[in-house]
């Protein structure tokens, strides 16, 4: 919206107004002032109330115009009347951003919507940028700029949430963690500066190491994944998304529709461009602690040290869900394992050191497994040897265990050899482990209660891991293929100016037809005439019931096979239409038979009928289907799903593989294989077909028959916007 692009100033004024202080304690005037203040804040701070000369210490100006020096932002806690006239001094004043806490804007509807596009307006004419409205404040490095209850402590963590309210409850959580925070951002309406804009900042941010963000809402897909995948390779991104429901589900009239969900679309774009999804606020601090305090594993090759079995085997279990790799111990290292440890013990991963497990031996275990030399013990191992790239170390309340020497010991241990190898503890208890895990969170240890937790902070590593050794987003080459696509425009204008949304199926063969994708000769038959003649120039036929309000054809009878005369095309249309009044919808209209060329099954060696289709999702545009298809698609659900932003040959492999049909395309029990390159060929096609043209809302392909040589898009369905 607004031109300018720096938004630097609200991290770190040299001036700050406050437009609405107070002297009065209770109000939100006086809280954000208070909170400047507090917060030492060593820049010019200006109140703005026209009533009173000073407040708490400071002198006040009647409008930020009386104000002689500069501004470079002005925080709003006036009511939202009087917001866009004050908007206007600003920018004539010269000041760079607002923060507009008030509230009264688009989340009211109405006049608030109105309110919300002059304020912008405003802030365009005058090119400056905008915080919300409808915000909690803004807290940077050097103050707290918001009416929030407390000062959150510094560190390298950046906040960015789309809920006021959130926000505050994660700071006071925060106030007796280890990690602090570079900023606090609260988005509220995000009118003009939203969580992309903010991300992009932080990335050459030095005081920021993390970015973590609750989000309600992506506006911009588009711009989301462009910015967010190159800041990831700099920085870690966790997002929390709230807002999953299957409820758009329902609505949609296609396989693809029904089957996609509203949350897949945010699963894919954060894949995509390498963002952690949180599920859960506990998730969400519990990235944000090990990608600050840990270092990032080389390889996904990880082992489990525990002093008790229940624990170890739940922990085992939970390194299995998450997909984490045991690490597999060379000899020398079992053996010195064996010789050491008590006979009890298990010294295959995960290594159970056994209940009366002492501080030495727990350091004795850690040591070995790192390949780290113990001179007590004569430990020595080749660095060919070592296959532990980080360790979750569990530690369950025992007589002889000792929790604080323990802490001690991983700590030291960490610190001075493990640089880069991450290494996780899982206190499992309450009292008798307060202080340990005290100690170790103080001193840049995970710590976690349960081990599940440990695991799935280890995965959200292995992760990003992954997302850093795979092929910049954008370095990806799409392949183009050349098409004439003049006829398809001609096409939608036609369905428009009818007043349908839904193509006819001779028209998206034609469709398929300019963009080299197989599919069996198809014409219109408006009379049991034409669909006579047309027969006899076709051959062996099938014929379909045509009409924008029939979608699902078998179940009303709009289906006939193996038509292989002209007599039985005559009578086949005839039924048809009948078959479709009684059983469609009575407002169905009707434009004739499809008179489609019927594939020979008997002269092919193998069939896989498959599924393949686009969903257009809102805010992160077409998403493709592959999986099982024919009339069992919507019950079987074998599908899988991705973006067609930045669709490549290897995006449509790992869509493929993705399914289970995937394992009957590659051949069972001694069949061949089917073409599945003929079908990736399908998916890249399709993809540069909804990605030129915009419109098109919904696509299937069901079936799409797949053969050992080849394939025939059989069935089409092609719906569009109006």
């Amino acid at each position: 919206m607004v031109t300018n692009n720096d938004i630097s100033f609200f991290f770190n004024p040299k001036s700050i107004a406050v437009i609405g202080a107070s002297g009065t304690p209770g109000k939100v005037g006086y809280n954000v002032l208070k909170n400047i203040i507090d917060s030492k804040y060593s820049g010019n701070l200006y109140p703005i109330n026209p009533k009173t000369k000073e407040i708490l210490e400071n002198k006040a100006y009647k409008s930020v115009l009386d104000v002689p020096e500069e501004i470079d932002i002005a925080i709003f806690v006036i009511p939202g009347k009087f917001v866009n006239k004050t908007a206007e001094e600003c920018g004539k004043k010269g000041i760079k951003g607002l923060v507009i806490i008030t509230a009264g804007f688009k989340e009211i509807g109405g006049e608030g919507i109105t309110r919300e596009l002059e304020l912008i307006k405003v802030a365009k004419k005058y090119g400056m940028r905008v915080i919300g409205p409808n915000c909690l404040g803004f807290i940077g490095i050097n103050y707290n700029g918001s009416f929030a209850a407390n000062t959150p402590k510094k560190g390298e963590i950046a906040m960015i949430s789309q809920s006021g309210a959130m926000l505050t409850g994660m700071m006071d959580y925060s106030m007796d963690q280890a990690f602090g925070f570079s900023c606090n951002i609260s988005l509220g309406n995000k009118a003009d500066i939203d969580e992309v804009d903010f991300i992009e900042y932080l990335a050459d941010d030095p005081n920021t190491k993390v970015i973590l963000s609750y989000l309600e809402s992506v506006e911009d897909g588009k711009k989301f994944l462009e910015v967010v995948s190159r800041v990831a390779r700099k920085k870690p991104i966790i997002i929390l998304k709230s807002g999953v429901s299957a409820a758009g589900a329902r609505a949609a009239s296609s396989h693809t529709g029904a089957l996609a969900g509203l949350d897949i679309a945010y699963e894919l774009a954060f894949d995509k461009c390498g963002v952690l999804r949180a599920n859960t606020i506990a998730d969400l601090f519990d990235y944000g602690e090990i990608f600050l305090f840990q270092p990032i594993p080389q390889k996904n090759s990880f082992a489990i040290v525990t002093n008790a079995g229940g624990p170890g085997i739940i922990a085992t279990d939970a390194f299995e869900r998450e997909g984490l790799k045991f690490a597999q111990f060379s000899e020398p290292i079992l053996h010195i394992l064996r010789e050491k440890l008590p006979a009890e013990a298990a010294i295959f991963n995960p290594i159970d050191i056994i209940g009366d497990a002492s501080p030495d031996r727990y350091e004795f275990t850690i040591k070995t497994i790192f390949g780290l030399n113990n001179e007590d013990q004569h430990v020595s191992i080749n660095e060919d040897d070592i296959t532990t790239y980080g360790a979750l170390i569990i530690m369950s309340p025992q007589a002889q265990t000792h929790p604080n020497d323990v802490a001690k010991l991983i700590h030291r241990i960490s610190s001075k050899y493990l640089s880069d190898k991450p290494i996780v503890m899982a206190l499992v208890g309450g009292i008798s482990m307060r202080a340990a895990t005290k100690y170790l969170k103080q001193n840049h240890i995970p710590c976690y209660r349960f081990p599940e937790r440990a695991a799935q902070s280890l995965k959200a590593m292995v992760k990003y891991s992954d997302f850093l050794n795979m092929e910049p987003l954008a370095n990806i080459e799409i392949p183009k293929f050349k098409v004439k696509n003049e006829r398809l425009r001609e096409i939608f204008e036609n369905a428009r100016k009818e007043g349908r949304t839904v193509l006819l199926s001779h028209e998206t063969s034609e469709i398929f037809d300019k963009y080299g994708i197989l599919s069996p000769k198809s014409r219109l038959a408006r009379t049991p005439t034409e669909a006579a003649k047309l027969q006899n120039e076709i051959g062996k036929s099938v014929l379909k019931i045509v009409s924008p309000q029939i979608i699902h054809k078998t179940d009303v009878g709009g289906i006939f096979l193996n038509i292989e005369s002209e007599k039985d095309a005559f009578e086949a249309y005839v039924q048809i239409l009948d078959n479709a009044k009684k059983f469609g919808p009575q407002n169905a209209r009707i434009y004739g038979v499809e008179v489609q060329e019927m594939i020979d099954f008997k002269k092919k060696t193998k069939v896989n009928e498959i599924i393949i289709g686009m969903s257009k999702d809102p805010q992160f545009g077409p998403l493709i289907m592959f999986g099982t298809g024919g009339i069992y698609a919507n019950f079987m659900k074998d599908v899988s799903f991705a973006l067609s932003y930045k669709f490549s040959r290897d995006s449509a492999k790992k869509l493929i593989q993705n399914t289970k049909i995937f394992s009957l395309l590659q051949g069972v029990r001694g069949e061949p294989s089917s073409d599945i390159d003929a079908i990736i060929d399908v998916l890249l096609r399709l993809s540069q077909l909804v990605n030129d043209f915009p419109e098109i809302v919904e696509l299937d392909i069901n079936p799409l028959l797949s053969f050992v040589k080849g394939y025939s898009a059989v069935d089409i369905k092609i719906t569009i916007s109006r």
